[in-house]
């Protein structure tokens, strides 16, 4: 398996808002609404921007263990699988995981208003 060599997640801003906003609706805290944001990212067919995200990183910093925790090892596989799917070179894998931790958190602030939502939106296999 290929090794993702990072000590920290740096967030933009936008995405910093979208997870604090989000913490205020749901009480979790950034970093699983970071590992909820990559899983909502990922499983979406279009691929993100890294152009996007690559100039602004700007935001909240959070570092590697206390994003991923014990959940590292299946969170990166789904995401090497993923670049290897997508054809993403390897040098590439950091940038497109904060284009999808990114992007992801924007989705999660525009598809949760609260906890019910939440419950629906992680029960629903289809999103």
């Amino acid at each position: 398996m290929i090794k993702m060599n990072f000590k920290q997640i740096k967030l933009s801003k936008t995405a910093t808002r979208c997870c604090q906003a989000f913490k205020n609706k749901t009480g979790l805290t950034p970093n699983v609404s970071c590992r909820l944001a990559l899983s909502l990212s990922l499983a979406d067919a279009n691929i993100p921007s890294k152009e996007l995200y690559a100039s602004d990183d700007s935001g909240q910093i959070i570092n590697r263990y206390t994003f991923l925790g014990e959940h590292e090892l299946p969170l990166l596989s789904l995401f090497i699988i993923w670049c290897h799917d997508e054809n993403i070179p390897s040098k590439e894998y950091y940038s497109y995981l904060m284009a999808h931790i990114n992007r992801g958190a924007e989705m999660l602030q525009n598809r949760v208003k609260g906890f019910d939502e939440l419950i629906n939106l992680i029960g629903d296999s289809d999103s």
